[in-house]
């Protein structure tokens, strides 16, 4: 944990808000990474590499990028030395919106189906759509709007989780119930989710609570019960922007959020610096998050064994302060838990790596595995059976993939 003056601590925020737009390159390794190839150009350069991945059970690796005007799915049998031609997955065309804290989405099933959500303008205003193919993304349905107040009301920040019986969650941000609140100030959206499934089709919208932070994307999670649990930055009296867990309980009803996170951050701005979460097989939620608040500053680590009732403290703080840290990601394998974040030393934007061999006991050294000038992706950690990858992507040369296992 640093410390830092009222001063020190304004520069701080105005400098993570200035280089927030600036993260997307190349990548370099310091260890063994595998370049995936550079995605078909469809007009890729315009969404900043924003892509999303994620594994299929047989190991398949699957790809989804979206264009200005189309959303696109590739898939790699050899982890990204070589992929399959682009399949389209909206048919019409479409205005796509996407940004670092509103990327879209793949997720694999464990029957096969791919699921996909994007964000997009059409004749309302810009909301979220679904689709699903399941013939290995050679057609897909057509796309369904997720919100049932489209046109209405903004839908934005999603989230989708499938359970073992490929049951899909979406979560998402909803202004239906107005963007302010008088004790609470502006900026302030509610928290909606439904399901969908192959045997009751798409159910009504329902909201979760309000009192959410409009401009920081909601974690989600899947807990041993196959229930989801959210991580959401609310913002609670005072302007005080802080960290809550929410949970689905087995009668189906939610919990009421719980204050896992007290670092007091006051900010009548938009931080869009989201949190992350990953529920280990044992029921452990493994949490990371970012703050510039009264108790402590920069970007933190922290578990709970009863959803935010009771938390590991003081939070293990990662990066270097000087350098910028944020944007951290999290993923529990078994007994192991990793850890990714970026780093900006004012020319490049460096990946930094950590992981743990008992759950968040302890620690290993920290390690710096990629690095990249200009404009780069939020890191993500994707799961292929046991083994943990580090996904980034830049404009320059697309995805690159790397294994930490062994880090």
């Amino acid at each position: 944990m640093f410390k830092c003056s009222k001063k020190k601590t304004s520069l701080q925020f105005i400098w993570f808000f200035i280089l927030a737009p600036l993260l997307l390159t190349a990548c370099q390794s310091t260890g063994k990474t595998a370049s995936l190839k550079p995605y078909h150009d469809h007009g890729i350069a315009a969404f900043k590499g924003i892509i999303a991945t994620d594994f299929a059970p047989d190991g398949t690796l699957w790809r989804l990028f979206p264009t200005d005007k189309n959303i696109f799915v590739e898939y790699s049998t050899d982890l990204g030395r070589s992929f399959s031609r682009s399949f389209k997955v909206n048919s019409k065309k479409q205005k796509i919106n996407i940004w670092a804290e509103n990327p879209p989405i793949i997720k694999i099933s464990r029957s096969g189906r791919i699921h996909v959500l994007y964000y997009a303008d059409e004749d309302q205003r810009a909301t979220t759509y679904f689709s699903y193919s399941d013939d290995q993304g050679r057609t897909f349905s057509t796309p369904i709007l997720v919100s049932d107040e489209a046109a209405t009301a903004m839908h934005y920040m999603d989230q989708m989780l499938v359970d073992s019986t490929g049951k899909v969650y979406f979560f998402w941000h909803d202004t239906r119930h107005g963007r302010h609140d008088p004790k609470l100030g502006s900026g302030v959206v509610s928290l909606y989710y439904t399901t969908f499934d192959s045997v009751n089709g798409r159910l009504e919208n329902q909201k979760i609570t309000g009192g959410i932070c409009s401009c920081c994307r909601t974690a989600t999670a899947l807990a041993p019960n196959d229930k989801p649990v959210i991580l959401a930055r609310m913002v609670l009296e005072k302007g005080i922007r802080d960290h809550a867990l929410i949970r689905l309980l087995d009668n189906n009803q939610w919990s009421k959020p719980i204050q896992a996170i007290t670092d007091d951050w006051r900010v009548d701005a938009c931080p869009e610096h989201g949190p992350a979460i990953s529920i280990d097989d044992q029921g452990r939620s493994h949490l990371v998050w970012f703050t510039l608040g009264e108790q402590r500053q920069g970007i933190f680590y922290a578990h709970t064994d009863d959803y935010g009732h009771h938390v590991s403290h003081p939070p293990l703080a990662l990066g270097d302060p000087s350098q910028l840290p944020g944007h951290p990601a999290v993923l529990a394998i078994g007994n192991r838990v990793y850890l990714a974040w970026q780093e900006f030393d004012g020319e490049q934007t460096h990946i930094v790596v950590q992981h743990s061999d008992d759950r968040g006991a302890s620690w290993s050294h920290r390690k710096q595995v990629l690095s990249a000038p200009g404009r780069t992706a939020h890191p993500q950690l994707i799961q292929q059976n046991d083994n943990a990858y580090l996904i980034w992507s830049s404009e320059g040369k697309g995805l690159q993939l790397l294994a930490i296992n062994n880090d």
